[in-house]
């Protein structure tokens, strides 16, 4: 439970920033595995004819979908009429939504380079589309490459460094309106879109863990499967008796991980893999959870020490969900065998909200001198009035009670 379904497809990035390819979070996992694994024919032949439709461009060098439809998602059939077809296989009903990326004609005076500031070039489009995990199930993206004919790359020296069109570094170069058509938080290998990611994130808010919204995404999309089978079966039911007289066989339909050429290749991602793309969402914006929580009033404030915490990122991770998640301080760092934290130093205030959160070297008074100057501070800084009350946790208290008292 929680391990996710379905094999992980490594897709390497070549683009090249400052001499270093575009970090993402699963990236050192990806590294070990460098061979891509072939994507199914229904697919590549979806990604093909999507890709020989967007070639033929306008006067203002705009794909048919950005010109006519004025949309960034490709047109998918719905499973009955795929149905209707005269030789039906599961293939028919294996029907992604793709997602096409090519900004650079929609900037006017282009795009820069991110690292020299002149004007990319479309240079093709990538070779695979992306994968991308959703709600109940994965759509693709079909990106293009621009190329910078000034950078030279830092190993060949030659103008050869190019961009995928959703490098992290381009998309920042976009107007923001743009920018924010982009649906998917990417990783190495794969991506979430943004819809599944702001659910992920309000379940772990709310005490759901990355385990149980791993299996919670696999019955999404393992019953998203199971009714497109099931529309299968009552096809075949219904033109059961001329098939059976023309002595024609059914395909069976193909289980949802199957990895042959043929199959669904379906995946869901991991507890592992989701934690460290929330992980490293947060650090991202360390700077805005440490300013928040500056911000808050501390009128009525309780301070304690805690003995566990989340992970090595505990402090942001409490200060984004405003709830601690257990797990021992003494784990996080040691030197000679000695743990460095032996608590987590927390002062909440009247509404319950986490006004200061500071691993601590010791428990002596002195570290409660540094936290709580510091939210003097910020409390005159931002308006708010001095605390009128503080409760003090007694530690033996607490003691006393889980022993005499256990649950």
């Amino acid at each position: 439970m929680g391990d996710g379904i379905g094999v992980e497809d490594p897709d390497f990035e070549n683009d090249v920033l400052n001499g270093q390819p575009e970090k993402y979070a699963d990236a050192a996992a990806s590294a070990k595995n460098t061979n891509r694994n072939p994507l199914p024919s229904w697919l590549m032949t979806k990604f093909r004819e999507h890709v020989e439709a967007s070639n033929k461009r306008d006067g203002n060098r705009l794909p048919p979908l950005y010109a006519k439809h004025q949309t960034f998602w490709f047109p998918s059939k719905s499973p009955f009429f795929s149905l209707l077809q005269k030789q039906v296989t599961p293939q028919c009903l294996f029907n992604p939504r793709f997602f096409l990326w090519d900004p650079e004609p929609l900037v006017f005076g282009g795009i820069p380079c991110p690292m020299c500031g002149q004007k990319l070039m479309r240079h093709g489009h990538v070779e695979r589309p992306h994968r991308c995990i959703d709600l109940y199930d994965t759509f693709w993206i079909i990106g293009y490459r621009y190329h910078c004919s000034s950078c030279l790359h830092p190993i060949s020296k030659k103008a050869t460094v190019t961009f995928n069109s959703w490098d992290t570094h381009i998309i920042s170069n976009l107007p923001p309106h743009l920018a924010a058509e982009f649906p998917v938080r990417l990783s190495f290998r794969s991506g979430i879109s943004f819809a599944a990611f702001g659910f992920m994130r309000s379940c772990f808010q709310n005490g759901m863990g990355a385990k149980q919204f791993s299996d919670a995404l696999r019955v999404q999309h393992l019953q998203h499967y199971d009714e497109l089978h099931l529309q299968y079966l009552q096809a075949i039911a219904v033109g059961s008796k001329l098939k059976t007289w023309l002595h024609q066989a059914y395909e069976p339909f193909p289980k949802f991980e199957d990895q042959s050429l043929t199959g669904f290749h379906g995946y869901v991602p991991s507890a592992q893999w989701l934690h460290g793309l929330y992980d490293e969402f947060i650090e991202e914006h360390q700077q805005e959870l440490v300013q928040h929580t500056a911000m808050l009033s501390g009128e009525i404030c309780s301070i304690d020490h805690s003995f566990k915490v989340c992970s090595h990122k505990s402090i942001f991770y409490c200060l984004a969900s405003k709830h601690l998640l257990w797990q021992c301080t003494k784990h996080i760092a040691k030197v000679n065998g000695v743990p460095t934290y032996p608590g987590l130093l927390t002062v909440t205030n009247e509404k319950g909200e986490i006004r200061v959160c500071a691993l601590v070297a010791t428990k002596s008074h002195s570290q409660f001198e540094i936290a709580l100057k510091k939210m003097q501070e910020s409390l005159h800084l931002y308006g708010h009035a001095q605390p009128s009350i503080f409760i003090l946790t007694i530690w033996l208290i607490s003691s006393f009670w889980r022993h005499h008292f256990p649950l």
